[in-house]
């Protein structure tokens, strides 16, 4: 592979990313195996999972219930008062 087809490749990359927001499922396969269980405890309450924000080894997951906000950190604590601000 030349510098000039990986090159084109990672700008493809960038370009599929931007093109639509991420599936549920692939929010879905960030979350730790902690968030997954307490995501289940918060999708029986109505919540659903927004985004998750964050790199590989701390991501944190942002659920709604109508305006109610609720986030998940990498080993499964709920906070159901964080201190965050949506983008419209």
């Amino acid at each position: 592979m030349t510098h000039e087809s990986t090159h084109q490749e990672g700008h493809r990359e960038k370009a599929d990313r931007r093109q639509g927001s991420p599936s549920n499922l692939d929010h879905w396969n960030k979350l730790t195996t902690a968030q997954r269980f307490a995501f289940y405890t918060l999708a029986k309450l109505g919540y659903q999972l927004l985004f998750v924000r964050g790199q590989q080894s701390q991501p944190l997951a942002i659920t709604r219930q109508d305006e109610r906000l609720a986030t998940i950190n990498s080993w499964g604590d709920i906070d159901f008062a964080p201190d965050i601000q949506l983008r419209h």
